[in-house]
């Protein structure tokens, strides 16, 4: 059976206040505080203190925020106004970081705490709003089926056009939910579960319809368990496809595997993305740019893609001074490896 369409649409502007301070928290704003032993709990029976800030935020923005300490662990938490959260613990060093994509109107709550109930000390918290480029499709559902291993899950199926796109699933009881995701050219691509919250990002997709799947890690005891799966389109341009062969023809690196050499050219500002896919062999992915002080990365295995797919991401500022003729190398994780590959260059 055809899984349904989604077809919600949520779209809006950014209005922020900061509770605490008594001041506008405006689109970009950097906070200083402290945690004291003296502030209120955090209200969830750990123990730590909290600075709280309430925030109005309209659905619809992409919503980036650190907390950032050289004095404690850092722990930020984000509470939608249905209750859904939204925590991280692991930034760099001691710091935390958060993204995720807004899908409802209304105050939220951002809570600056600790990891313990013993940290204490002056902290950073930054905060960045950008209005997502297309309209956000979002879909309510439970994982009212079973499959044969006895886990509960649920499929959906969307149209959306070509570029990068986000996937964002939420659910109100911080179980582990996997997303796996299909695209119009047969492309497929999960992200490893979060409690509350999973986003996964497809750069250079073709336009389409998509087939996603929602299975929870926990077994039984999550079925009919209610998800919240948001999508949308943030950049309209699709990649750059190539498309090649390992033979055993190809001239050999100096443990064993088969190697093309490619050369692209890059031209223009911003991050450029190139992801390798091979349905036939362990894909490893070489890329150095151009410039005087050329940067070379290298990947096996890439976030969500296993073993089949690698992929480097270069930085506008990695890129910015580093424009040319950049040197790709498709090759093989182990010796005597051939097949087809993809090769998928986003800018």
């Amino acid at each position: 059976m055809r899984p349904p369409s989604i077809t919600a649409l949520l779209t809006g502007t950014l209005l922020a206040a900061a509770a605490l301070s008594g001041s506008a928290l405006s689109a970009q704003e950097v906070r200083e505080g402290t945690l004291l032993a003296t502030d209120p709990l955090l209200g969830d029976d750990s123990g730590r203190v909290a600075d709280s800030y309430e925030v109005e935020i309209e659905a619809g923005r992409f919503v980036t925020m650190a907390l950032r300490s050289g004095e404690f662990d850092a722990f930020l938490r984000v509470v939608s106004p249905a209750g859904v959260v939204f925590e991280n613990d692991d930034g760099d060093g001691t710091d935390s970081e958060l993204e995720f994509l807004a899908v409802e109107s209304g105050v939220w709550t951002v809570h600056a705490t600790g990891f313990s109930e013993d940290d204490f000390g002056s902290y950073t918290l930054t905060w960045s709003t950008d209005a997502a480029s297309g309209d956000v499709q979002t879909v309510t559902g439970r994982l009212s089926s079973l499959s044969p291993k006895g886990q509960p899950y649920d499929s959906v199926m969307v149209d959306l056009g070509a570029g990068t796109v986000v996937f964002q699933l939420t659910n109100g009881a911080d179980a582990y939910l996997t997303l796996l995701a299909e695209g119009p050219d047969g492309r497929r691509q999960d992200v490893y579960p979060e409690p509350g919250t999973t986003r996964l990002t497809f750069r250079g997709a073709t336009a389409g319809t998509w087939a996603l799947w929602v299975a929870a890690e926990e077994g039984a005891a999550a079925q009919n368990l209610a998800y919240s799966l948001s999508a949308v389109v943030v950049d309209g341009s699709p990649a750059e496809v190539i498309e090649g062969r390992l033979e055993s023809t190809d001239p050999r690196l100096p443990l064993g595997e088969f190697a093309d050499r490619l050369e692209i050219e890059v031209d223009g500002e911003g991050p450029v993305v190139i992801d390798l896919a091979s349905d036939d062999f362990d894909t490893f992915l070489v890329v150095e740019t151009a410039g005087g002080a050329p940067i070379v990365k290298r990947n096996d295995d890439a976030e969500g893609g296993g073993i089949a797919m690698s992929s480097v991401e270069f930085t506008a500022a990695e890129v910015a001074g580093r424009t040319g003729t950049w040197t790709v190398w498709v090759t093989s994780f182990g010796r005597d490896q051939t097949g087809d590959w993809t090769l998928r260059i986003s800018r």
